[in-house]
């Protein structure tokens, strides 16, 4: 519960305060929860019903600060209606109640939060309204009631209190000791609970160190409280500049003493707040004045009732000036527009920002859209899959998106458990699901890395929270439960541990309907990723995982991607890269694409099927061999694609693609497997033929070796086999030891070693970090997309364990 409390602060929020023995109190005095209290009962039996977590806290804990802050100003507007009447017209007194409830900051910020100004302004509506009422003996005891709350519930109005308290003195009369014991209960009560928790009189306030408050110029002050763009009282209300017209208006002897008492009220607390640092911190408008609105309404009346036709319009029209301006506030502050208010922090230009006007917030926050922050928590993923349990030690990732409406959050972070750590994230990516459903352009996902390091085996929660502005209070976005398996120390340091892993991982990743997703990405980096349903991968998997068929490593798993492969073959007997068009993918993990001949290759190669459907594929596929005895990608004419974005070449035949053809001549028609050989020989080096794989080498050097094994003597261009992304060079180290030449060299058994433990160390950290990039599509077309997976790094582990390692140990993976 302590991050819901501290607002998801990094460590402890600003406003607790440690006391001398340890303790953790609240900066603010207690008057505002003492009274609010019995409205917050509703909201503890729902939370008893349901269950006290922090999502559920938090989210019942937003809901009722705004209920209740906007109940408090919504009682002191209506008890301020009923003291103006006793003094104005119902017309005058509608015209400035509707004054002071939109035109004022008592609607931005009385209404918006639990702040000390809306409890402060609603006691000294009720002070103001006993005072101004024949004295008896219970209204002496509620004055000094009120007037004891009204000082203990925000120390500067303690001024307020005391000059008013003066009045009730001459008010009260022979009842003033009634004044004065009202006055000392609320008074006595606050100094017990102040010493008796902090151990001061002054509360936490007094545990604050030596105060350095009240250091700046006055007079500068008093322009700045008054008059500044960002925090001018007579700016964000104008229509209070009409109190310049109250000189005459102080005749009436039976409103003097009350009206000058108010008047020293406002005198002595713009003093107060001109010596101290008047922009108030992340506020909107004249925060500090707030408290202060009842009096400045209250002496508007004669003011107001002796306007005629074109005063009463100008002042009618400030006041629809000042509503509009605290609309603004209302419905588009964010906080974000009172940062340049501390651009610079000191010296003598540190108060310049507060006097210029292209930094007025209600002028600022139209460059920000009226929406709410929203956004969701996704999940938890383990390198490119979404898991709810893994190890003690790994690191895992937070996944999600947000959008606060006038940009991108300022901040997300992830707090485990009640841990004050935070895990936290400046960066967004785009997401393509969110675009599409929401319209929304900008980049809105996030990700965030989370080491479980320390953490005790067993379940953990996981919360989102995310920031508007660096000013701003945190927001809530989702919870997610990750349970922790205790640590396997062997799994960095021994390589058979480390195979069980890489057979879970598989076995774990893959579908029930038997075939394995895999990732893309629009970049080289593998990150903002999404994932697809293809029926390249599944095939690769089954030829890299071989040497596991004869064991029982991975049970049925291999034999369900088969016959999941099998299930794609149509009529015709030609395979889509996305299966079938009736496939559960389409439309979600895939699209209908046109048939294709490195897919149907692939299948036909390694899952069963109808050898009269093989045949029918083969003759389709034989009427697109090109002139010097390569095959086209796409089985089809150009105005029958689907689902294709085409390069320069609409139709190319690439190198790695003639390898997969050439495996399934080699199973049907080996002839027609030597003749495409010979045709390969003089344009393996040829950019036209490098085309899906030209920037990552990795699945034609693993091909290699298939092809020696059928008799096809390619050799690839040293400069083919070097990949251009620095982050794959492990992979393509791996690949060349998978090879047959490096089989023969001496020494390789310890290279492999070495990069087996490589790529184990840390649970395969490198494999969820960085995994295999297999190819990507046409460059020369108008998206560029680049194709990942984890799982192939799994495999690619695995056969490189066995073909080096399992020989030597000659020990299986149990």
């Amino acid at each position: 519960m302590k991050s819901v409390v501290a607002q998801g602060r990094d460590s402890t929020a600003f406003w607790i305060v440690k006391t001398a023995d340890g303790q953790s109190v609240s900066l603010y005095p207690v008057v505002v929860p003492t009274l609010i209290a019995p409205l917050y009962l509703p909201a503890v039996a729902y939370l008893n019903l349901r269950g006290w977590s922090d999502a559920r806290l938090d989210h019942v804990a937003i809901i009722m600060e705004k209920l209740t802050a906007s109940f408090i100003a919504a009682l002191s507007v209506a008890l301020l209606f009923l003291l103006l009447r006793r003094r104005a017209s119902e017309s005058i007194a509608v015209l400035l109640t509707i004054a002071y409830a939109f035109g004022t900051t008592t609607w931005v910020i009385s209404s918006q939060a639990l702040w000390q100004h809306g409890m402060g302004q609603l006691l000294l509506i009720i002070c103001l309204l006993i005072l101004t009422a024949e004295c008896t003996t219970i209204k002496a005891l509620a004055a000094g009631l009120f007037l004891g709350l009204l000082a203990t519930n925000r120390p500067p109005d303690a001024l307020l209190a005391a000059v008013l308290g003066v009045y009730g003195l001459f008010w009260a009369r022979r009842r003033i000791w009634l004044l004065a014991a009202g006055c000392a209960l609320p008074i006595g009560l606050v100094v017990f609970y102040n010493l008796h928790v902090t151990g001061n009189i002054a509360g936490a306030y007094g545990l604050m160190g030596k105060p350095s408050f009240f250091q700046h110029d006055l007079f500068a002050g008093i322009a700045g409280i008054l008059f500044s763009p960002m925090r001018g009282l007579f700016v964000f209300s104008p229509f209070l500049l009409f109190l310049a017209l109250l000189g005459p208006h102080l005749k009436s002897r039976s409103e003097r003493g009350l009206t000058l008492a108010m008047l020293v009220c406002v005198l002595l607390q713009i003093i107060l707040y001109a010596k101290a640092d008047w922009r108030a911190g992340i506020s909107w408008g004249p925060r500090y004045m707030t408290d202060l609105l009842p009096i400045l309404i209250w002496m508007l009346v004669p003011v107001v009732s002796s306007l005629r036709n074109f005063g009463r319009v100008c002042f009618i029209a400030a006041v629809v000036v000042a509503a509009t301006i605290e609309g603004i506030g209302a419905f588009c502050y964010t906080g974000a527009t009172d940062l340049p208010l501390y651009d610079i922090v000191d010296g003598p230009g540190a108060m310049r920002p507060a006097w210029e006007w292209r930094n007025a917030p209600f002028i600022a926050s139209l460059r920000y859209r009226l929406s709410p922050l929203h956004g969701s928590f996704d999940g938890i993923q383990f390198g490119s899959y979404t898991v709810s349990a893994t190890r003690v030690g790994t690191d895992i990732d937070a996944v999600g998106w947000a959008s606060s409406g006038d940009g991108t959050p300022y901040q997300v972070a992830i707090r485990v458990d009640d841990q004050p750590q935070l895990f936290t994230t400046h960066s967004y990516f785009d997401r393509d699901d969110i675009r599409a459903t929401l319209h929304e352009k900008r980049p809105v996902g996030w990700r965030i890395p989370v080491n479980t390091m320390g953490l005790a085996p067993g379940e953990h929660r996981l919360t989102a929270f995310a920031w508007v502005s660096e000013s701003s209070e945190r927001r809530f976005l989702g919870e997610r439960y990750l349970t922790l398996k205790p640590a396997d120390a062997t799994v960095t340091g021994d390589l058979e541990a480390s195979a069980k892993t890489a057979v879970e991982r598989l076995r774990e990743h893959q579908q029930p309907a038997g075939y394995w997703l895999t990732f893309f990405t629009k970049g080289t980096k593998f990150e903002a990723s999404g994932q697809e349903l293809n029926t390249f991968l599944t095939p690769l998997l089954l030829d890299l995982l071989k040497p596991l068929e004869s064991s029982d490593q991975l049970g049925d798993s291999l034999q369900r991607a088969r016959q999941f492969l099998t299930n794609q073959i149509e009529p015709n007997g030609l395979v889509r890269y996305h299966g079938l068009p009736t496939g559960p993918g389409i439309g979600t993990l895939g699209c209908v694409i046109t048939p294709d001949a490195d897919d149907t290759s692939l299948v036909w190669r390694v899952a069963p099927g109808d050898p009269k459907l093989r045949s029918d594929a083969l003759a389709i596929l034989k009427q697109y061999r090109t002139d010097d005895g390569l095959y086209r990608t796409w089985l089809a004419p150009q105005s029958a694609y689907q689902c294709i974005n085409p390069g320069r070449d609409p139709n190319l035949a690439d190198l790695t693609i003639q390898m997969h053809v050439l495996l399934l001549f080699a199973q049907t028609e080996p002839a027609a497997a030597n003749t495409l050989c010979k045709a390969l020989q003089p344009v393996a080096g040829d950019d036209r033929v490098w085309v899906y794989y030209s920037n990552t080498p990795l699945v034609p050097m693993i091909r290699l070796k298939d092809l020696h094994e059928v008799g096809c003597e390619l050799d690839l261009p040293q400069s083919r086999i070097e990949s251009s992304l620095p982050d794959q060079a492990p992979w393509i180290s791996l690949a060349s030891l998978l090879s047959e030449t490096a089989l023969k060299k001496r020494g390789s058994a310890s290279d492999a070693e070495t990069l087996l433990r490589q790529i184990a160390s840390n649970d395969f950290a490198l494999v969820r970090r960085n995994p295999p990039l297999l190819y990507h599509n046409d460059l020369t077309a108008s998206v560029s997309r680049y194709y990942w997976s984890e799982d192939a790094g799994y495999a690619l582990w695995l056969r490189l364990y066995y073909e080096h390692q399992y020989p030597l140990t000659a020990q299986p993976i149990h």
